[in-house]
């Protein structure tokens, strides 16, 4: 494997994770049902327009009191929103970054600019760093480039943008079916089925 690039998903992968935390947060303040608001999440509309930056924060919270029937404030719905996002341990951020003497570290997540904001405080209280960026030589996320795994648009814009080939990356993500789509483009890939899996990493570069 001639790997000179590693890319990194964020969630699940770096971030501790618990997908179902928000749509119970959300069932929570609302008649609705958990079962019946994950489904937001996997088809088109206001969630993943949000992911992909193409309406505002507050357009996100306008939309989910419209979509509930709900008058929640700003706090309840960002406290809702970010409750899937778990603790950042330093080992992860850490590891990730020593790989930037050998390799270039990329980061690429579906996420959004509350999430970014709240992972950022994290990641802040747990190392002396300001942001994610610290750790990475760069950074893409999803509602930056209007666009989201697993979806080929995202990793050839990313494999643009960086100078990056896709037979020299090795990409690291704990859904299989974003793995499947860089797969196509010839990036290699490395399932995380449990966060500290990163740290076998080693092993396949």
């Amino acid at each position: 494997m001639n790997i000179k690039t590693i890319i990194f998903d964020l969630g699940g992968v770096i971030i501790d994770l618990d997908f179902n935390k928000t749509p119970e947060a959300f069932s929570r303040l609302t008649s609705w049902k958990t079962e019946d608001i994950i489904p937001l999440y996997f088809e088109p509309g206001l969630f993943q327009d949000y992911e992909k930056g193409l309406i505002s924060d507050q357009e996100l919270r306008s939309g989910i009191n419209s979509l509930f029937g709900t008058n929640l404030t700003d706090q309840q719905i960002d406290e809702a929103w970010c409750a899937m996002l778990g603790s950042v341990p330093k080992a992860r951020l850490d590891f990730m970054n020593q790989f930037r003497k050998d390799y270039k570290v990329i980061v690429l997540s579906n996420t959004n600019a509350i999430h970014v904001d709240s992972f950022n405080q994290t990641i802040q209280r747990v190392s002396d760093k300001d942001s994610l960026e610290a750790f990475a030589d760069e950074v893409y996320f999803s509602h930056e480039l209007h666009m989201r795994k697993p979806d080929l648009e995202i990793y050839e814009e990313v494999l643009k943008l960086s100078g990056t080939s896709a037979e020299q990356a090795l990409f690291l993500d704990d859904t299989q079916a974003n793995l499947d789509g860089a797969a196509q483009l010839g990036v290699q890939t490395l399932l995380i089925t449990q966060p500290n899996h990163i740290f076998n990493l080693t092993a396949h570069v």
